[in-house]
Order: structure tokens, then sequence, then C-alpha cells
């Protein structure tokens, strides 16, 4: 588990509300980004890698429901963390 940071523009923060029982995660605080008219959720993931820092949600929308498609985290240094794939064994 890591606790990361969720970008989300502020317009969308009722959208949010819409996919948050759809992560395996839970908001642990907020506050104002740098960027004007973006708040910054602070999410404890479960499935997150451990030196994880930020997180992005990819979201299809369909029949006016939104439905959680990837998430995608990112390091300190804002490299992107390959997600794991496990290889089978002979």
């Amino acid at each position: 588990m890591a606790t990361v940071e969720l970008h989300v523009d502020n317009e969308l923060l009722d959208v949010f509300e819409g996919i948050r029982p759809k992560l395996n995660g839970l908001e642990v605080g907020r506050h104002p980004s740098p960027v004007e008219g973006v708040t910054v959720l602070d999410m404890d993931m479960a499935d997150a890698p451990p030196h994880a820092k930020t997180m992005e949600v990819v979201v299809s929308v369909a029949s006016g429901q939104p439905d959680v498609i990837e998430i995608h985290y990112w390091d300190e240094r804002g490299i992107f963390i390959a997600p794991e794939v496990p290889f089978p064994r002979p």
C-alpha cells in the first residue's frame, strides 16, 4: 500500500464521487493544487506500488455511468511505473 496523490479538476470532483467505490483505496486528505482549479486528493491505495507518488485514473463513461478502466502510477521523479506482470514458471 502507498499513499499517492490524485490531481482532480475541481469541476470533476462530483464525477470522482461516482467512481470512488470502484477504487481499491481510501481518501485520507485533500488540499488545493498549485495549479488553479485543481484539488489534490491523498489516496491510500491498496494495490499501489510502494514507491508510487502520484496516480491517474482512466475512466470510461457508458450510458452515463463512469467505470474505471485502468490506474497508472508514477514515482517521485515522474517516471511511469510499469505494471508487474507475473510470468508462468515451467
